[in-house]
């Protein structure tokens, strides 16, 4: 189909268009995952499961979906028109598509991409903080442990959170917190989740950026062994990415420290560490509760950051070590890609 009617047709029924677009995205998706449940789908596509519900009626109606307990698939009729229906989006961005190719390059589990860039417009990251609380609660539903860290953003997560039934959870600090900006530490955020989940919560009593052994004798205290050892082992961890350069900043760093830093390559923060572009850790490191390599591998890693100048520090942190989910937003996820696809072309290059 020649492109210039379509592009026509969305300026005379951008409704229409936009309608199509998601039937065409959910005919792709259950030729991809089928049997697939509505719920299942949505969550994967990040959209409301009224939204699913209603687009794949239609598709029903038309022949081209059945429905059973095992969930959605595909009708011989519905399969004949998977690539057409290719051909009619084609051209046509979708965040869906972004969030499912960002999936497989950094092998996220669960990618969510808000429209709207963050570094331009403020609102864009409490509407990233508003999908990652409707993410957070899904990641829940089997877990007994979250572990928070501080920041700007997961207390904007916490804020974006809806009273709901309560859950029977423990939230506790991923990080010190006894100092720095009382109404973002890690500890303020534990209490504000499980007041939100209507779970229970607990203190980590230790300055953050504490290290050495100083840390270490700390950590034989009881009230702070206990919770260091929930903390290590908590079924999720949630927690905001940096860019290193301003974290350094923001923490005072002496100028030694800092040119080291640079030196080393350090382009993210998160979880008191700096990461390289290949995601090795170059300095920090004032997390008793987590080591670098635990990330992701002793519980379910979910992580929040938007803004298109924290594409990097992201792709440092997320592509090295495994997630369950990411929550960012349009800015950061176009320009990840245009990374990763510079990345590619490089490699071809010299092989």
């Amino acid at each position: 189909m020649d492109t210039s009617i379509l592009d026509t047709l969305s300026l005379i029924a951008p409704d229409l268009m936009d309608e199509m677009e998601l039937r065409t995205l959910i005919l792709e998706r259950v030729a991809a995952l089928g049997p697939i449940g509505r719920r299942a789908l949505a969550a994967r596509l990040h959209l409301a499961e009224r939204e699913v519900r209603t687009a794949a009626e239609a598709l029903k109606r038309a022949g081209c979906l059945t429905q059973s307990a095992s969930g959605m698939e595909l009708t011989l009729h519905g399969e004949s028109l998977v690539e057409a229906a290719r051909v009619v989006s084609g051209g046509r961005r979708t965040l869906a598509t972004v969030e499912l190719s960002l999936s497989r390059k950094l092998h996220v589990e669960r990618v969510c991409v808000v429209r709207g860039d963050a570094d331009q417009d403020g609102g864009v990251l409490m509407e990233t903080a508003r999908a990652a609380a409707g993410q957070i609660r899904f990641l829940l539903q089997q877990a007994h442990v979250l572990a928070v860290t501080g920041g700007r953003t997961i207390a904007l997560t916490a804020d974006a959170l809806t009273t709901a039934a309560p859950m029977d959870i423990i939230v506790v600090p991923a990080q010190g917190g006894m100092g720095g900006g009382v109404k973002t530490q890690a500890n303020t955020m534990a209490e504000r989740f499980a007041q939100k989940l209507g779970g229970y919560h607990r203190l980590l009593h230790l300055p953050d950026g504490l290290t050495g052994p100083e840390a270490d004798e700390m950590a034989r205290l009881p009230q702070v062994r206990d919770v260091v050892e929930l903390s290590r082992n908590a079924d999720v961890l949630l927690y905001g990415i940096g860019r290193a350069q301003e974290l350094m900043e923001r923490r005072g760093l002496n100028p030694d420290e800092r040119r080291r830093l640079q030196q080393e390559g350090a382009v993210a923060e998160a979880l008191g560490f700096y990461f390289d572009a290949n995601g090795r850790v170059v300095g920090g490191g004032s997390s008793l509760a987590f080591h670098e390599e635990q990330i992701g591998r002793k519980n379910h890693a979910a992580a929040i950051a938007a803004g298109r100048s924290k594409a990097e520090a992201i792709l440092a942190v997320c592509e090295h070590h495994p997630h369950k989910l990411l929550v960012t937003d349009e800015g950061a996820a176009l320009r990840m890609m245009e990374l990763l696809r510079e990345r590619e072309g490089v490699q071809k290059t010299s092989v």
